[in-house]
């Protein structure tokens, strides 16, 4: 089987690279056709044999699904937990002898609801050190406890030593406990199972795959119980929403659902007077630290230092012995005071027992002499502290970055530091349109550079146009939560105003080589108005593609693609073919002709660069077989189909009611202008043919007629000279006119040739009776292609000219053609986006860099697919309608534009914006993860989150803004 899946790769490389030989060669798609044909032959047999051959995949039964999902999530959180418990070093030498007691009676449910008997005294004594906190939580029937006290007391060290120790002792079975942060709910907006589930794929975004009931993994493991939540925060909430949470928690658990929780003391407090209790909850508060716990800790992790006859001593031991001696003195109390808190002898140690700075200067400066100055000192100095020994980034400039970040996430309501949202820093515009601003960006250059080569100026003319029309259009269809309707009529309301000047400015006349309703409009005017409509018509394939205007990371589906050894150099090759098909087509644009040679080492360089900014590395499996909740094998091609069908189910109708109003109100406009013309190009004296159609005659003899069916002719008063081929290509005769030049032989060659000059009568008819036809001396019609470079530009305006009736229906058949092909293509490609749009497997691993490059590889990948996908569509619908053939070419650049748009590509833009304006740095990643390392940051999945509440908002809460 290993051989059998080579041969695939190797006869897929064999046959793309022979159509791509045969297209360069040819420099057109005429020879692709039947290579096409083959190649497609072979395609579904070797598919039709791997299916016959493979053996049969076996699906778990649902429960057995969500049993491996909820062990994989518990190992992952457990790895993810005990990494952030050493870095904050609560191992070393043990964590702070965090206690609590009962709080008062008041706070607490009844005993009948949490499940005590009414006798005091055979209620269980609450009160507990940290080791024993998943012991106290078994002592309470209802298995819900929320523990209270003040900010920095240790509520959330608490919460992460509850999570872990239920881990340690979880059986198969038992529910995962898994922290979140109250600070991302809207108790006002979304219920608490929804919110729960976000929160997990926040973290673990492979679980947003659907389970066996086909919703995401996240909301299964929810709702069947398989999620013990530990709410850490309920005070970071507003006011009337801390009391909505909890009447969501009390309405929405269900009766036995366990449920652990953290408050501030005086917040809860208000809450219960508010509200209510939490529902079969016991209430426990944390006490103070005692200042010889806090004293002994300081000096066990201090650097030691020689004192008297060689004893061991540190330099906390003067202020602490100051502080026991004179316990009455400001400085002395508000020490005591402050290192009652956890956080802040956490920080005290940071700040001068890892640096070895004396802290005898707590106790000199004045200014530190009251609790909340001596708190924000500590508070301020941690960071330098932390990255004191850093070789990259000194502390001010950490310190700066870091109060932006801060900043940040305090305007945004959240806790949650995903570098996914990090373009929601950038300002207004640019949040939403600054991946299309940055390729507008890079294409304008492009346009610029062939108008400076001599391409003419409507290239930077129609490149501004499609950026417009595009972001425009984008704009409009990124609203998330708009609804159908509030959508397609913004999508209107840019496609009106277009259609509308099209029809007020097209001449009112067919190009019969180039049959579109803005064909022959002025130059520049035509190119805005065109550019801006092709790029509204992009927007609207992104829009039934479901390019959002807030995308997750995300990763190929495929357990090949994530577990195959040689997955690298897939992921690299795809990469550069993106990145190089574009490159070499952009050369041979701006620089006409392109030698072979330029193009090779184009496409050569393009390719390297495009391999090398692809690392290939995804993201490990949650099992051998692929993420939970994404079965492979038969169904894997059931998930295909119902995504292009949901793609289709978007795409036609949107794209027939745009393409129906646009041809609507440009035909509409194009037809009040025809009726409004007279009927013949002069005036003159109107004559009747025999066959009841009409004519006038110009004073130099040139006659004008229409026909009773509409169609335009005339008849030259100057005679027409040419040959005659009697056969050609078997269509009949063809008249090849002498004004064409001796270059122009539309039959090449053919049969011997008669000489003609005549008075000719000529008439302008469809494509498929010939575009051109004149009227032989014979009588026969023969075809004349090339007739119009020997006539003036008013005969022709009257041949090539339309009725009212004409006009419409050219507009309808180009604008329901094209819509429906826009619908179509864009249909299949918004399938197979969807299909290849798994969420980042890092339920097992989880990481906010790994999660970055394979949704980086990603997005090159799905945009490489997409492209390919409207390619070849544009192969096969060219026999098509002219409207239906271009949208198929409107569909092909949004495989770039889906990658600019991707998670990875919004990040681009947001560095290039905020490094570049200094408030981040360039290794932005690079940054993170060393804050994570040395402590500032903790990571959450793959997000990271500040060390501590009161640290983000210390920082963020600073006036000096450095930029």
């Amino acid at each position: 089987m290993r051989y059998w899946r080579r041969g695939i790769w190797v006869g897929a490389a064999l046959g793309t690279g022979a159509l791509v030989a045969v297209t360069l060669r040819d420099r057109s798609l005429e020879g692709v056709g039947p290579l096409l044909s083959v190649l497609g032959f072979l395609v579904s047999l070797a598919g039709l044999l791997h299916a016959t051959v493979r053996p049969a995949a076996v699906s778990p039964s649902p429960a057995e699904q969500l049993d491996r999902a909820a062990d994989a999530l518990a190992d992952a959180v457990r790895a993810q937990w005990q990494a952030e418990w050493r870095l904050r070093r609560l191992q070393d030498p043990e964590p702070l002898a965090v206690r609590w007691t009962s709080a008062q009676p008041w706070l607490s449910d009844l005993d009948e609801a949490i499940g005590w008997p009414a006798r005091d005294t055979e209620r269980p004594d609450l009160s507990g050190l940290l080791s024993e906190i998943t012991q106290v939580f078994g002592y309470v029937p209802s298995r819900r406890l929320a523990v209270l006290g003040p900010p920095g007391s240790g509520k959330t060290v608490l919460a992460v030593r509850f999570t872990l120790d239920l881990l340690e002792r979880r059986d198969a079975g038992d529910p995962v406990p898994f922290l979140f942060q109250a600070s991302s709910w809207q108790p006002d907006q979304q219920d608490l199972r929804q919110w729960l589930a976000d929160r997990i794929v926040a973290g673990h975004p492979a679980l947003a795959a659907y389970g066996p009931s086909g919703v995401a993994l996240a909301a299964e493991l929810v709702a069947s119980g398989r999620i013990l939540p530990v709410v850490d925060g309920l005070d970071e909430l507003g006011g009337q929403l801390r009391t909505r949470a909890v009447w969501r928690l009390n309405t929405e658990l269900d009766a036995g659902a366990p449920l652990f929780l953290t408050c501030r003391s005086g917040v809860y407090s208000d809450v219960v007077e508010a509200g209510d209790v939490l529902t079969s909850a016991a209430v426990v508060e944390l006490q103070p630290l005692g200042f010889e716990e806090a004293a002994g800790y300081l000096t066990r992790t201090a650097r030691p230092v020689r004192g008297p006859a060689g004893a061991r001593a540190t330099a906390w031991d003067p202020v602490l012995e100051h502080g026991r001696r004179h316990p009455d003195e400001a400085a002395s109390r508000c020490l005591r005071e402050v290192l009652e808190l956890p956080l802040m002898v956490a920080m005290a140690r940071a700040v001068y027992g890892d640096t070895g700075a004396d802290p005898a200067e707590i106790l000199r400066r004045r200014e530190l002499a009251e609790p909340a100055a001596m708190e924000q000192h500590l508070l301020d100095a941690f960071v330098p502290a932390s990255f004191r020994t850093s070789e990259r980034w000194d502390g001010d400039d950490a310190m700066r970055r870091l109060r932006f970040l801060a900043r940040h996430l305090e305007r945004r309501g959240t806790r949650d530091l995903a570098w996914w949202e990090l373009h929601t820093a950038l300002p207004g515009p640019l949040r939403l349109l600054g991946p299309l601003l940055l390729l507008g960006a890079v294409g304008e250059i492009i346009c610029i550079t062939a108008w400076l080569s001599g391409q003419g100026a409507v290239w930077p003319v129609a490149g501004a146009a499609v950026l417009a029309g595009l972001c425009a259009g984008y704009a409009a269809l990124a609203r998330e939560g708009a609804g159908l309707p509030r959508t397609l009529l913004l999508s209107l309301a840019c496609v009106i105003p277009l259609a509308a000047t099209i029809g007020a400015a097209r001449p009112l006349t067919r190009d019969p080589y180039f049959d579109v309703p803005f064909a022959g409009m002025q130059e520049l005017l035509g190119w805005l108005t065109v550019g801006a409509l092709y790029g509204v018509a992009v927007a609207a394939g992104l829009g039934v593609i479901g390019v959002t205007a807030a995308p997750t990371p995300a990763t190929m589906p495929f357990p090949l693609l994530r577990t195959w050894r040689y997955r690298r150099w897939v992921w690299k090759t795809v990469a550069g073919i993106f990145v190089a098909i574009p490159a070499v087509f952009v050369t041979d644009m701006v620089v006409y002709p392109a030698s072979g040679a330029t193009l090779l080492t184009v496409a050569a360089v393009a390719a390297a660069l495009g391999a090398f900014a692809v690392r290939g590395e995804g993201a490990t499996a949650v099992e051998s077989g692929g993420p939970p909740g994404r079965r492979y094998g038969p169904r894997r091609a059931g998930r295909l189909g119902r995504a292009v069908v949901r793609g289709l189910g978007v795409g036609l109708p949107a794209g027939a009611v745009l393409g129906l109003v646009f041809a609507l109100v440009a035909g509409g406009t194009a037809a009040g202008r025809a009726a409004m013309r007279d009927d013949f190009p002069f005036r003159a004296t109107v004559h009747t043919s025999a066959d009841g159609g009409r004519y006038v005659v110009a004073d130099d003899g040139t006659r004008y007629g229409l026909r009773p069916d509409g169609e335009t002719y005339i008849r030259g008063a100057r005679p027409l000279e040419g040959a005659v081929v009697p056969d050609c290509y078997g269509q009949g005769p063809a008249f090849v006119p002498r004004s064409t030049g001796p270059d122009f032989d539309p039959c090449q060659g053919g049969e011997e040739r008669a000489s003609v000059k005549a008075v000719m009568e000529v008439t302008v008819g469809s494509p498929e009776t010939g575009v051109v036809r004149v009227r032989l001396p014979d009588g026969r019609d023969a075809s004349a292609d090339g007739v119009e470079d020997g006539m003036e530009e008013a005969e022709w305006r009257w041949l090539t000219r339309q009725n009212p009736g004409q006009l419409m229906g050219a507009a309808l058949s180009f604008g329901l053609a094209g819509g429906l092909g826009i619908g179509v293509v864009a249909g299949f490609a918004a399938g197979l986006h969807r299909w290849l749009g798994a969420p980042v497997d890092t339920t097992r691993t989880p990481s906010p860099l790994a999660s970055l490059r394979t949704d980086r590889d990603t997005g090159l990948v799905r945009g490489f697919l997409i492209t390919l996908v409207a390619w070849l569509c544009n192969v096969f619908v060219a026999v098509l309608p002219l409207g239906a053939a271009a949208a198929t070419v409107v569909v092909i650049p949004t495989g770039l534009v889906t990658v600019a748009l991707s998670a990875w590509g919004r990040l681009l833009t947001a560095r290039l914006w905020l490094c570049s304006t200094g408030r981040l740095p360039w290794g932005l990643m690079a940054f993170l993860a060393e804050a994570h390392e040395r402590g500032v940051l903790r990571q959450a999945g793959a997000v990271y989150q500040f060390r501590h509440a009161r640290l983000q908002e210390r920082l963020a809460s600073t006036d000096e803004d450095h930029r």
